[in-house]
């Protein structure tokens, strides 16, 4: 089997493994964070380009943190699309906001800026674009929109770290950025995640909110769980991300022999990059007009490891199907798209093994 996703873990990663733990220093309360922490931390803000990068355990725990440290609260509504990860919007109830779900582009995949523009209201706090399957969001129409109504942006920027909008790094643009390390990422350190932000007083509170609200131990000054990254992980992410631009070089070559052969075979319709955008391709998403379901599992039983991200939109998940409206791109992207392998490990028989495949399938079933 192909699988969706391979996790490239080398000698480098090893030796830094063994590293943490001939210290004996597996992890740090303190509000810095820990040694390893601190490099990592010190590396992807530079990779990403902003002041400050504040590691914690999961990508889920960055956009908490940041709705923490934007005191999003009972009474707000937050915006987001309704064809992502449901933790874009379920940790939004967490702090007991009132999530406003709006359609997405069908090109893109990502939020669509007139529907914004369309449902914001007074109660609006922040405004959560999603820059999905690694496809940066329309953050200028964005960011115009929020600005105009004194809403907070938070970039869901999990799967698109090293993704450029005009020139400009995923997770640079808004209020905050919101990243995650889990195994599926472009790097990874099996669990983690990054809040990266530009206001020096959001990266303090940032801080705080990750270990217990505090500043010096046991001061608890604000609301605030254990989110911190242990030193494991950061001393792995640390090495990831020295080799994130070769992951993405291969990623995007490998995008690109799917799109000439992909874009051969009726009925398929395969993933833009807009000109404005440089995505990491993250994940490589194709359409079909038809038997999505069946050609899913032809390509499973054939050794090509597809997957449907995300199969169910989020307004048609219980938490929100009562309060959402219908929201048809995202119920056809849910119905129709199916997600191949496009990792940095793919050798070219294998691509050309996804691509016999699928072509095998589509005859078969449309």
């Amino acid at each position: 089997m192909i699988p969706i996703n391979r996790p490239i873990i080398e000698k480098e990663e090893k030796d830094a493994v063994q590293r943490v733990l001939d210290s004996l220093y597996l992890t740090d309360s303190s509000f810095e964070g820990g040694k390893f922490v601190r490099e990592f931390e010190r590396q992807f803000a530079e990779f990403v380009k902003v002041k400050h990068a504040i590691a914690v355990n999961s990508g889920t725990s960055a956009l908490l943190a940041a709705l923490l440290a934007l005191n999003v609260k009972e009474g707000d509504e937050t915006m987001a699309p309704g064809f992502t990860f449901a933790a874009t919007a379920t940790t939004s109830l967490f702090v007991k906001a009132k999530v406003k779900l709006v359609d997405i582009e069908e090109r893109t995949y990502c939020i669509a800026a007139d529907k914004i523009r369309e449902n914001i209201t007074s109660n609006t706090k922040t405004i959560i674009p999603v820059h999905l399957y690694g496809h940066p969001a329309k953050m200028d129409e964005i960011m115009e929109i929020a600005q105009g109504n004194s809403t907070f942006v938070i970039e869901d920027a999990a799967q698109s770290l090293g993704s450029e909008y005009k020139g400009r790094m995923t997770g640079s643009i808004g209020s905050v950025g919101c990243f995650s390390l889990y195994a599926t990422k472009v790097i990874t350190c099996g669990e983690g995640g990054v809040v990266t932000t530009n206001d020096d007083e959001v990266a303090e509170r940032l801080k705080m909110i990750r270990s217990h609200g505090q500043h010096k131990t046991y001061d608890s000054k604000v609301l605030g769980l254990n989110l911190r990254m242990p030193q494991i992980e950061a001393a792995i992410a640390a090495e990831q991300i020295k080799k994130l631009d070769r992951f993405i070089k291969a990623r995007r070559e490998n995008s690109k022999f799917f799109n000439e052969e992909l874009s051969k075979i009726k009925d398929v319709i395969t993933p833009v990059e807009e000109d404005y955008a440089k995505s990491n391709w993250s994940i490589y998403t194709i359409y079909v007009k038809g038997k999505r379901d069946e050609i899913v599992q032809y390509l499973r039983e054939n050794g090509v490891g597809a997957v449907v991200y995300y199969p169910i939109p989020l307004n048609k998940l219980p938490l929100f199907k009562d309060s959402s409206p219908r929201l048809p791109n995202c119920e056809s992207a849910a119905e129709h798209v199916i997600s191949l392998p496009v990792h940095p490990a793919l050798s070219q028989d294998d691509r050309v093994k996804v691509v016999e495949t699928l072509k095998m399938a589509v005859k078969k079933f449309l």
